[in-house]
């Protein structure tokens, strides 16, 4: 994870339904090397990619996502006639071919399943780890101190502090949010630091240029092409 990372939010969601394998396979046309993913559990504690914990805003579904089984998700529409995903599709499509940001939402039980798709994968050095929750990726360096994580927030306050105590490899905030001092506080503990959009946005390329110049590790873009 060396070079500068453009990560396919929720795959290229800017062209196809957001977290569909769809998404993922047309980040993939556009040569992404990182490709993002939210994951949450179902009812009966599968692993299912979407970004809500309720139904409504990416599919014809009503209710908690946690309320369903997998078969019963898999019934609704995700947009344009496509399913949500489960993990183990999102992996087999992406395997050996890009870094798989894999988002944890919040969920009892999630880090452990999680993790025990990825070591049954063997792709623990394939993946990032990202989460708002830095209790659980403190919970992955525990099971495995080698796959890499990051914290996400949407402003700064005690992102460092917290990055440290749960031995994050990076720091993920949304961009309105940075600046320059912070990127090199973030520099000097030896962490790497990324910016992302919100699903509703699209940055100029003017913007993301700009961006770069600030010595940023990554971006996570709808529209993931530079």
């Amino acid at each position: 994870m060396n070079n500068f990372m453009i990560i396919g939010h929720r795959g290229a969601c800017y062209y196809k339904p957001e977290n569909t394998l769809p998404s993922f396979q047309h980040a993939l046309k556009l040569k992404c090397k990182f490709i993002e993913c939210d994951v949450r559990l179902s009812k009966d504690k599968k692993i299912v990619i979407i970004h809500d914990k309720d139904l409504e805003r990416t599919t014809n579904g009503r209710g908690l996502v946690s309320k369903y089984t997998l078969k019963e998700l898999k019934k609704f529409d995700a947009g344009k006639g496509e399913k949500i995903p489960t993990l183990q599709e999102y992996i087999d499509l992406l395997k050996n071919k890009a870094i798989m940001v894999i988002e944890l939402k919040k969920g009892k039980g999630i880090v452990k399943e999680v993790f025990r798709i990825i070591k049954k994968n063997k792709v623990e050095n394939k993946v990032l780890i990202v989460s708002f929750h830095w209790g659980y990726l403190r919970k992955i360096k525990k099971l495995n101190k080698n796959i890499k994580t990051g914290l996400l927030s949407v402003r700064s306050l005690l992102l460092i502090k917290r990055a440290k105590l749960c031995k994050a490899d990076l720091i993920g905030i949304y961009y309105k949010f940075l600046n320059k001092n912070l990127i090199d506080k973030v520099h000097k503990n030896k962490l790497k630091i990324f910016v992302y959009e919100r699903v509703t946005e699209n940055l100029s390329k003017k913007k993301i240029k700009k961006l770069i110049k600030l010595r940023l590790n990554g971006i996570a873009l709808n529209n993931p092409i530079l």
